[in-house]
């Protein structure tokens, strides 16, 4: 069975992640999905924790789709020598790795790993910083940017409260 890798933070979890996942859904017999810098939260760039992180995309897919999707919280090791094999040594043998961050990219292809573009839908929009912004500020139409379950979610925890707060101390 191929298993593609999907890696991310998910600050939140978004419609431009979960069309992406979707499609590799299709093409691939299990998707890998690794939460990067899952031992970050609280923070302006990483207010929520892995265990939400995780509800979020769990939330967001089906019971099918759940079944093919294999989720891997990764902690930062702050040494980009050897980040590739700290996450290879988390995860199950992937084929294809997937993402459309430069670092990444790089990191990879200097373990001979060729890393193809993730195909965001409305990129500048379904973006993480973007979303969280309009939740500091207070503009409800970053719930149209997340999956209904995970605007649910984020409302039961009161992340734009949070992530106010967390700017406020200066987080």
């Amino acid at each position: 069975m191929k298993r593609a890798l999907f890696i991310g933070r998910f600050q939140p979890f978004h419609l431009g992640h979960y069309s992406a996942i979707k499609r590799l859904l299709k093409k691939y017999g299990e998707v890998v999905i690794v939460i990067g810098s899952s031992e970050d939260s609280f923070s302006k760039q990483n207010p929520f924790t892995c265990g939400e992180r995780i509800e979020m995309i769990r939330d967001s897919f089906s019971k099918t789709d759940l079944v093919k999707l294999v989720i891997v919280p990764v902690p930062d090791v702050n040494d980009n020598r050897i980040w590739v094999d700290h996450l290879l040594m988390h995860i199950p043998e992937i084929h294809d790795v997937y993402s459309n961050n430069q670092l990444v990219k790089m990191l990879f292809s200097q373990h001979g790993i060729l890393v193809k573009s993730v195909e965001f839908k409305e990129r500048d929009k379904k973006e993480g910083e973007s979303i969280r912004i309009l939740m500091a500020e207070n503009d409800t139409t970053w719930k149209t940017d997340v999956p209904k379950k995970v605007a649910q979610f984020l409302d039961s925890i009161e992340a734009d409260k949070r992530i106010r707060k967390i700017i406020r101390m200066g987080g």
